[in-house]
This record gives structure tokens, sequence and C-alpha cells, in this order.
């Protein structure tokens, strides 16, 4: 403790003097780092006459005793206000001194000289509004904390304005954070926990207060002639990308619905909330391009269920299979304005799309990925969205294909489609069928893995449906693309081409431990050209019943001589290479090895299933046990071999 000792005598020296002594910044990073633990020289890293403390850094000062971490604090107070050089090496230490948890709001409050917040908001210096907020985010700890908060309007307003308007992002992340914690905070439970929010002072401070309400409408507002000292219509913006960011966590039925009226009117707001002001009132979509593009992610993020920390938004599981958020974009307008920079690009100008193809895009395959049979109601949106796929696949070349030029918006979005939605119609074909295997393609490999896998647990969609969809699918693909298997069993041994090995072989694996159903035995209307059993052996040209589930796809031609001989054939290891590259190829061949032999664990239990049900293929589960029991590596003999005497 001489250290602390003698950083609290130079402390009350610097305060007795400080235009005459400056503050020993060494000393403070050397007492730093010995309650740390950390070495110095990597508590702070410098840029020019500015010391800025890691914000990844784990720290914690519990060696420190309370009174004197106290008596630290109380010090660096009385200093701050009168320093006279660079206060960014101790508004650091204050935050790491007040870092732990036991150091309550209540602690803050008894800080002397008495905390100004409204002060250290307001101030034009980036690190004194960091140790400001510092000290405010731990009354988001207590409902009760975040109350006396709430009890000074002044200060609510400073934090308000320092979040919307501050130009340094560090100090508008700080402040996002602790506006949020504020407005979540609740006794007994984390701040971020789903809560009702209309109990919370807080809560009730900020939108119903209309100074406060009619303050953040101003912030963000399109108008810039409201009143002097608006912010430009660039920092404007930047405002409105994290009101954005905070209306999408609080979304709740109060954020949808009027809270003051007249303050609303004033921005043209007509009973929607702050959703309506921030989707329809606040952006100039048509001039802001880069705007508009926050807007459209902002509108994705909407879709999904968990999207609020406030409330949570449901999926209708009936009719209209919609929920309010979709139902909101939709009544708006926005659903269709911003499908159409997908579905409908021609119309839209080149610089546009250059900026909101690729969200558009986003924004349907999340739409697909939540409500999947709202999308597959909407003929119109149906048909466009095949159009535009089948568009786009017919003009990637081979060569395009295989130097990973692919239109990976484009793939994203069909495979988030629901697989009814892919199967040929009596007019059109499947935009999935111009996926090639050869020459093999990361990013078409992995869409074939996700539709021929089926719907996974999270699936929204009609289950059933998608299962029976899946499996006709992957016939029906193989059928066009007999070699199929060939190419991807070659495209996984090809280990210099390591990522497009791996996807291929986690093509295998989405077969095997596939979702897949029957379809309807009796030949009648079954929706989105889901055919019968009889009618997918026929267009396979099968004289049988195709196999029912992925596994026994596996154990059939031409699966069986391809793909469950290269499961079974020793890894690829490249140890007599020489020189440089070799620990790279060594550590893409294991990476490939190890995804092939998941492969073969995961197809084991699902042999063994079958085994049981058939009273078959008990030898074919001894060879598969075999290899397994050879490792990731395998042997140096050949079990590959014994495929073709295997009993199916």
């Amino acid at each position: 403790m001489d250290l602390l000792r003698k950083l609290q005598s130079h402390l009350g020296e610097v305060l007795a003097n400080p235009a005459g002594i400056s503050l020993d910044e060494t000393l403070l990073e050397k007492f730093d780092g010995q309650v740390t633990g950390v070495q110095p020289a990597m508590l702070f890293f410098r840029s020019g006459l500015r010391s800025y403390r890691a914000p990844e850094a784990n720290l914690s000062t519990d060696a420190i005793p309370e009174e004197e971490r106290d008596t630290l604090i109380h010090q660096l107070a009385q200093l701050l206000p009168n320093l006279q050089q660079d206060p960014t090496p101790v508004t650091n230490f204050i935050q790491l001194l007040i870092r732990p948890l036991s150091y309550t709001f209540s602690r803050v409050l008894e800080i002397q000289p008495a905390v100004d917040f409204h002060a250290g908001l307001k101030a034009p210096s980036s690190p004194i509004n960091l140790v400001t907020l510092a000290l405010l985010q731990k009354a988001k700890l207590s409902k009760s904390d975040a109350d006396i908060v709430a009890s000074k309007p002044e200060v609510v307003a400073a934090l308000i304005e320092l979040w919307l308007s501050t130009p340094d992002t560090a100090v508008a992340r700080r402040a996002h954070d602790a506006f949020l914690g504020l407005l979540l905070a609740k006794d007994g439970n984390p701040p971020t926990m789903t809560a009702s929010s209309n109990q919370n002072l807080m809560w009730r401070r900020v939108f119903r207060d209309k100074d406060l309400y009619g303050l953040i409408y101003q912030i963000c507002s399109l108008d810039t002639s409201v009143q002097a000292g608006q912010l430009s219509k660039r920092d404007k913006t930047v405002a409105q990308g994290r009101l954005l960011d905070l209306v999408v966590k609080i979304d709740c039925d109060a954020i949808r619905s009027t809270q003051i009226a007249d303050v609303e009117e004033r921005y043209g707001v007509q009973g929607g909330g702050l959703l309506e002001f921030a989707t329809t009132r606040m952006v100039d979509y048509e001039d802001d391009v880069l705007m508009y593009m926050t807007l459209v992610d902002f509108f994705a993020e909407l879709l999904r269920p968990d999207h609020s920390m406030v409330q949570p938004f449901d999926i209708s599981i009936g009719p209209p299979y919609s929920s309010t958020s979709l139902d909101f974009l939709v009544s708006t307008g926005l659903h269709s304005r911003t499908l159409s920079y997908y579905i409908d690009s021609p119309r839209h100008c080149s610089l546009d799309l250059t900026y909101l193809y690729s969200r558009s895009a986003n924004y349907l395959a999340t739409y697909c990925t939540y409500n999947p049979i709202h999308f597959l109601q909407s003929e119109t949106v149906i048909k466009s969205t095949i159009a535009r796929l089948s568009e786009v696949l017919e003009n990637v070349s081979p060569g395009r294909w295989a130097q990973g030029q692919t239109p990976k918006h484009d793939l994203h979005v069909l495979a988030s489609l629901p697989r009814l939605a892919l199967l040929p119609t009596r007019t059109s074909g499947s935009p999935l069928f111009m996926l090639p295997v050869q020459p093999p393609s990361e990013d078409a490999i992995q869409s074939l893995a996700t539709v021929f896998h089926g719907p996974s647990e999270q699936d929204q969609a009609d289950r059933d449906g998608e299962a029976s969809a899946s499996r006709a699918l992957y016939f029906l693909y193989l059928e066009r693309n007999p070699n199929m298997w060939q190419h991807i069993v070659k495209a996984a041994e090809t280990v210099a081409l390591k990522e497009a090995a791996l996807a291929a072989i986690a093509l295998m694996k989405s077969i095997i431990t596939s979702e897949w159903g029957p379809l309807p035995a009796d030949d009648h209307e079954t929706g989105f050209a889901l055919p019968t059993e009889a009618q997918l052996a026929e267009s396979c040209h099968s004289p049988q019943r195709l196999p029912p589930s992925g596994t026994l796809a596996m154990l059939t031609p031409p699966a069986l001589e391809n793909v469950i001989s290269y499961l079974l054939r020793p890894a690829q290891t490249f140890s007599n290479l020489v020189g440089g590259g070799k620990g790279d190829v060594e550590s893409a061949a294991y990476r490939v090895a190890a995804a092939k032999f998941d492969v073969l664990v995961s197809l084991k239990p699902k042999l063994e299933e079958v085994a049981q049900q058939t009273g078959t293929l008990e030898d074919a589960v001894a060879v598969i046990n075999k290899r397994l029991a050879l490792g990731v590596l395998g042997g140096s003999g050949e079990p590959g071999s014994s495929v073709g005497t295997m009993e199916l």
C-alpha cells in the first residue's frame, strides 16, 4: 500500500496547486497496474498527447479497500474541475475505481463535491462525458436509483441530447446503453429483462413529459428550420440512426400508439406513436439513400419475433399468419415498397439499387424466415421472387461460380424461401435447379444443403409440407444432375479449395440428418405443385417408391458408391510435403478430415435406427464402426472397398 499512500499524497499536492504541479500520469499507471495485475503498457495506448484505456480490458480493483477507494474517488472528483491538463487519465482511473458492482449509485451520490450530472453530460469533452455516463449507469441496476435520475428532467434531457447529438461514437454508445438501461431498470432483475415498462418512472418521464418527448422528435426531425442551433443534415441522419437502434429494442404497445398527441401531430404522426414517426416521417428516403439503407435494415430487424427487450411479438399461428410488426409494415406500405427494390428492381434507378438491392434481399429473406405462410399466400410476391431468382442465376457463368463471384444476396433469398415455393410448376421450373455442383461453389453447395435438409426446429413454416418438399426437391435435383455426388465427392477431396470442400461435406451431413416427410399418396390438389409419391417416382424414372429418409437416400445409388465409399476411406494427409506452406495445407487437411469424420459419426446412429427397424444393414453398421475406431485420420487400409458388399 506504499504506492497507494504515494498516490494519495501526490493527488493532494496537485489539488492544492493545480496550476503549478502537473499530474504524474506514470504514477497513476503504476498504481493501476499494481491493483489490476496488468502491466502499465497494456493499460493505456497513446494517440498524440491523449491517453485512452482499451475498452475491452476486463480489469478489477477489488484489491483496494473500500475506504481507500472512496478516498481516491473523492480526491479525483475534487481535482477534475481544476485540472490544467488532459483529464483522460483521471476519468479513466475513476471509471476503473467504480467498476465493481458493489460500488452502487447510492455511493455515487455520496461523492464530494457532488457529481453534477447535467454539467458532465453537457461538457464539450468526451472524457468528461464518458466518466459522467459511467457514474450515471450505476443507476440502471436498481429501479429506485433509476427513479432518482428520472426525477431530474434536466439530466434526462442532457442525456437524450448527448446520445443523439454527440459526434463521438464511443460517447454515443455509452449514452445509448445508459439511457436504455434506465428505461428498463427493474428491482431484482437485470436491466435487459423482458418487463412491463409502464411502471418505470424513467419511462413515464420520457414518454409523458412533453418537453422531453418533443426533444426526441425535434432532434431527429427532417425539418432543420424549427429553431436555431439545430443539427446539420448529416448529423441529423446520425441521430436518426441512433433513434432507430433504440426503438427496435424498446418496441412495445406504447411505442406504437399515441403518447402526447400535440407533439406527434406537429410532426405529422397520425396515431402510430414514435414507431410511425421513425419509419414514415423521420427519413427522407427519396433524397437520403444511405439513411434509407439503415431504415430497411430496421424493417428487417423489426420482423424478428425477439427484436424487443420490452415486449414479445409472437407470430400468428393461424390466419393471416402474420405478426404485429408485419401488419404495421404492410398497412403503411413499407412492406411492398421495401420488397420492390428486389422483386421489381428494373423500375428503380441503378444508383439506388447499388445500395438498396442487398438490403431488400435481406428483408425478403427475413420475411420468409419468420412469416413463411404469409409469403406463401402472396401469389404475386412468389411469382416475382422466383422470376427474379431465375433471371439472376441464369446469367451466372461457370467461371463466376468457380471464382467465387456468386450472387450471395440472391442465394440468401433462395435458401430462406419456403421449400414449397421452390417446387417446379407446370409452367415454370425451379431456380434451385440452376445451382451447380460443378465447378464447385461454396455458396451454391451451402444453399443446396440448407434446402435439402428440410425444416429446422425454429422453422415457422408448415413443417409437414416443408419436410415433404425438401425430399421432393432433392430427388428432382438429382434427376437433373445425375453426377451430383461424383462432383460433390471430388469437391470434398480437393483440400486446396478448403471452403468448397467443407461445404461439400456439410451437404452430405445435411441429407443424412435431414427432416424429410412423405408425399401425398393420392393424386389430388396438393398446392404449390407438391407431387404425389407416384408422380415423384415417375419424374425421377424410378420403378419403385423413392427412399423416405435422407439416410436411406445415401445408401441408394448414386450416393452409395460415391459418398459412403468416400466417408470410409482414410483421410488425406500431406505429411510428406516439405518447404513453405506445409503447415497451412496440413491444417486444412485436418479440418476437412475432422468434418468428414463428423459426418460418419452422424451416420452411425441413423443407420443403427434403420437396422433396428428393418433387421438389415448389420454389415454396414459393422463397417462404419470399424472405420470410426480408426479415428479422424483413419488407417492405411481401404475400408471403402467393403461398400459393395454391404447388405442393403
